[in-house]
């Protein structure tokens, strides 16, 4: 072993040309956001061709794997998937035995030949996890990379070979070392062969699920793919993967910290003021007019509107249900599946743009178009959720992706910018027209009452195709709900930048926290989906909440800005494109884009919901739901939507942006929204 790990070093030295970016090096740049593919990997030396077999990767899947993979995932249910994966990993015990003693971990070694003792014997040579079910022995997941990099072997350069995804020159050496310790690897034999690939093919299956979210949400899935490499392999060389690790890690302090801010002191006393639901929140403008919770949530425990925010976005998946089958099967007939995929011209001679449907047996049934929040594409969890709501109330639904979203921008005009909702709604409206003509036609359907409901900007769309309806005075649409739609763009995009850049207010171990953090989100993504917990406290700080907010919501932005460049320049350059969006922000986008048609106050005052006033006042065809404490509107905001909509706004008193989307106390008012159970309401209006 230590003759392989000397030629390994000399290997590194002499033929890895590694010129390493060190974190501290970027926080020290004056970058808008940081480039977490550079902070925790070397610099992509071998870009062009990774991407090269990386999309040669991604076509040889969808022509072979993917069918290997849908045909195992068909032929044995997900226990049985599970059971012999288990079972692998058991025989996998001395790479993982190996790895811990030249690690000098004592805890994994005796971790590790706990589980291998009590699995082999009691759980039927690893079929059965009793080692975790019974005893709650965790797997300490080591491989030969991990012993290599506490041998300081150096990560090498990012590579991406044929049939091989993500992986560095130590990790590719890491691997070889694994199936040199893999038991299995010395069994020759016909039969020893075939089950070898069926194990692999068993363990592989997995990924689609995971290529299939890549390629449906981002628009360059090379580099996605990048980054979540760096972070998990960083994550799981720190041991962050262990829960025992992440459960002694110190408490973090940056919540404290941020109290200097008296912005944040301000954000955080108010907060800490409407901790109780049954306490009446007032709020007072100038002129003494109240804004009252017209709802309150019971036993919410609210931890800051970011925090709450992400409660619903990332953790509460408790409507969605199971299948015994895996995500590819052909017998898998859980809800998601059961919705279809088509696709519909906006503009000719553009490339088609996909929507997803699922429709009821009565052909006459109501339908509900779906609008999910900003840079949201049609595979969406708030979507599918709020389909399986609908479609249980007896709607048929049509899920369409956000405007602010590059899918929609190459289905457009080429040329357009988005941004802009004056001009981006009569796409919209475009858009809504021929899905339903697509549906009407194929199905033979006549919709005979249909609602648009969107979330965030959504909901923002939404209000302004209601309204575009009402000038021209069509009837397309009869209902629209709006849920947490921002009041004025520009201040919503402000509060963004500012999540966006709280990466910079303490700088000093920002790969570590960046790490741990998304640890901490892997661990309870994990447990929400696979244990069905769900969260009455995000384990998470609001430091670390908001570095979250702001990876998602920057990826969206370098989606989209992506897409635009790409329009422009098809033959662009990827590393100068990478560079320039890591120093930019939303309001960046504002100005090279959107302020080219209009000046910054016609800009204000064109998206703003007080531009439909006119709309808000005299319609009774709408609803809005809103928080109070909504981090992308203020109180003077919320007090003019209230002067504007009256009744037609309902106000809760926590939740956030979107937090209380799947709580009871909502569902139970949005299915009166329904059954047009709030008819006499709006007919009462005075």
């Amino acid at each position: 072993m230590k003759k392989i790990l000397a030629f390994v070093l000399l290997f590194n030295f002499v033929f890895c040309n590694v010129n390493i970016v060190l974190a501290d090096e970027l926080i020290v740049n004056q970058r808008k956001y940081p480039s977490y593919s550079d902070i925790f990997l070397d610099v992509d030396k071998y870009e062009n061709f990774n991407r090269k077999i990386f999309s040669f990767n991604l076509k040889m899947n969808k022509i072979f794997a993917k069918k290997i993979h849908i045909l195992w995932a068909s032929l044995f249910p997900n226990f049985v998937i599970d059971s012999m994966n288990r079972a692998y990993s058991n025989i996998e015990y001395p790479k993982r035995l190996v790895s811990s003693l030249l690690q000098r971990d004592m805890d994994a070694i005796k971790n590790e030949t706990k589980r291998f003792l009590i699995n082999t014997t009691l759980g039927a040579a690893g079929l059965i996890d009793v080692a975790y079910k019974l005893f709650h022995i965790e797997m300490y997941n080591e491989d030969m990379e991990q012993a290599l990099a506490k041998c300081k072997v150096r990560c090498g350069n990012y590579l991406i070979l044929p049939f091989i995804s993500s992986t560095t020159t130590r990790d590719l050496f890491g691997r070889l070392l694994d199936f040199a310790l893999n038991p299995t690897t010395y069994i020759a034999s016909p039969i020893a062969a075939a089950v070898k690939m069926g194990l692999l093919i068993n363990r592989t299956a997995y990924i689609q699920p995971m290529l299939k979210m890549v390629e449906s949400n981002f628009v360059d899935p090379y580099d996605i793919a990048r980054k979540f490499f760096g972070v998990e392999k960083y994550i799981k060389l720190s041991n962050y993967d262990r829960k025992k690790v992440l459960e002694n890690l110190k408490n973090d302090t940056y919540d404290e910290l941020e109290l200097v801010d008296n912005q944040k002191k301000e954000e955080v006393l108010q907060v800490k003021g409407s901790l109780k639901a049954e306490e009446n929140i007032v709020i007072n403008d100038y002129n003494g007019n109240e804004l009252k919770a017209d709802i309150f949530l019971n036993d919410y425990n609210p931890q800051g509107p970011v925090l709450d925010s992400m409660r619903t976005a990332l953790f509460d998946v408790k409507n969605k249900n199971k299948s015994m089958w895996h995500d590819i099967s052909v017998w898998n007939r859980s809800f998601d599946k059961k919705i279809k995929t088509a696709e519909v011209e906006i503009i000719k001679n553009r490339p088609k743009y996909r929507i997803r449907y699922i429709l009821q047996k009565n052909k006459t049934s109501p339908l509900v178009i779906l609008f999910p929040s900003v840079g949201e594409g049609v595979e969406n969890n708030h979507s599918n959720i709020l389909a399986k709501i609908f479609y249980e109330e007896g709607y048929s639904v049509l899920i369409l992706g956000s405007h602010f979203q590059w899918e929609f921008l190459r289905s457009i005009e080429k040329g357009h910018k988005i941004g802009l909702i004056s001009d981006d709604v009569k796409y919209i409206n475009i858009l809504v027209n021929n899905s339903i003509s697509y549906l009407s036609k194929k199905y033979d359907r006549v919709f005979l009452e249909r609602t648009a409901l969107g979330t965030s900007l959504g909901a923002y769309a939404v209000l302004f195709l209601a309204n575009e309806q009402y000038q021209v005075k069509a009837n397309n649409i009869d209902k629209f709900i709006a849920i947490c739609p921002p009041f004025e763009l520009v201040y919503a995009v402000e509060q963004i930048d500012k999540i966006i850049a709280s990466w910079k207010n303490y700088p000093d171990d920002f790969k570590e926290k960046v790490a741990i953090t998304t640890a901490k989100v892997m661990r309870a993504y994990s447990d929400a989906k696979e244990k069905g917990l769900t969260f009455e406290k995000l384990p998470f700080s609001n430091y670390e909440g908001k570095l979250i907010s702001a990876f998602v919501f920057h990826q969206k932005l370098c989606d989209l800005t992506y897409a635009t460049e790409k329009e422009n320049n098809p033959d662009f350059n990827n590393k100068e494109f990478y560079n320039s969006i890591y120093n930019s922000n939303f309001s960046d986008y504002i100005k090279k884009y959107i302020l080219v048609k209009c000046d910054f106050d016609e800009l204000k005052a064109l998206s703003s919901l007080n531009s439909i006033s006119d709309y808000l006042i005299n319609s009774d065809n709408y609803v809005i739901f809103h928080s109070l404490d909504d981090y992308l509107i203020d109180k003077k905001q919320l007090l003019t939507l209230r002067k504007y909509c009256d009744r037609k706004l309902t106000l809760f008193n926590n939740g956030a942006h979107l937090g209380f989307l799947y709580r009871d106390e909502f569902v139970k008012e949005l299915k009166k929204v329904i059954h047009n159970e709030d008819k006499k309401k709006f007919n009462n209006l005075g």
